[in-house]
């Protein structure tokens, strides 16, 4: 289902499920459907949390996700991706040359190959798709002027994953989206993943 037009970055309460996952996905990771549970509130200091508790086909529990959008440093482990350290926060958006208001991203991801990093920037601002192709890129209301951006490094391991979250027109279709950088062992890996709203927070 759409998104509907309250449901915005700054308010991502609601239940949405992943859309695409291929059978190759599946079978690797074990899973079938990914739901996100997400509840999104500002403290007492005036920070904005987003909590998601994600579940699995069957009610199997995934992973859970705690972000503070202050941009400080934060370590969280689970089981799927280990020890981490992760940092979130808000972005705005910046009118471009087109016309079209696209997030204003400091990328954290360095790939080290000029013509790759452009294509990284240019992914994460929504300017085109993985396959490098061009897009129409984020939707943004009035006043909606506003993305998530994550920043994640492996403590173990040594790769990172980078993320802007916001609203796209998918197959005609106003959708909550996350564009995902990885990096690992020198190689950049570029998704859209995109979801359906499902309902409210239960």
């Amino acid at each position: 289902m759409a998104a509907p037009a309250e449901v915005t970055i700054q308010n991502l309460n609601g239940r949405w499920v992943m859309q695409g996952i291929s059978w190759l996905v599946r079978k690797t990771i074990g899973l079938a459907t990914v739901t996100l549970h997400v509840k999104q509130y500002t403290d007492d200091a005036g920070n904005v949390h987003i909590d998601i508790a994600q579940t699995l086909t069957g009610g199997i529990p995934g992973t859970n996700e705690e972000r503070i959008l202050t941009w400080e440093k934060r370590d969280h482990t689970d089981h799927v991706f280990g020890n981490v350290v992760g940092q979130s926060r808000y972005v705005r958006g910046t009118t471009g040359a087109d016309g079209k208001v696209r997030p204003e991203v400091d990328v954290q991801t360095k790939t080290g190959d000029e013509k790759e990093q452009e294509a990284v920037t240019k992914f994460l601002k929504g300017e085109i798709l993985a396959d490098r192709s061009a897009t129409e890129g984020f939707v943004v209301g009035e006043g909606e002027d506003f993305w998530v951006q994550n920043w994640v490094e492996s403590v173990n391991d040594g790769w990172t994953a980078e993320q802007i979250w916001g609203f796209e027109n998918v197959d005609g279709a106003r959708r909550y989206t996350r564009r995902v950088v990885a990096r690992n062992n020198g190689k950049i890996v570029m998704a859209r993943l995109v979801y359906d709203f499902v309902g409210p927070a239960e």
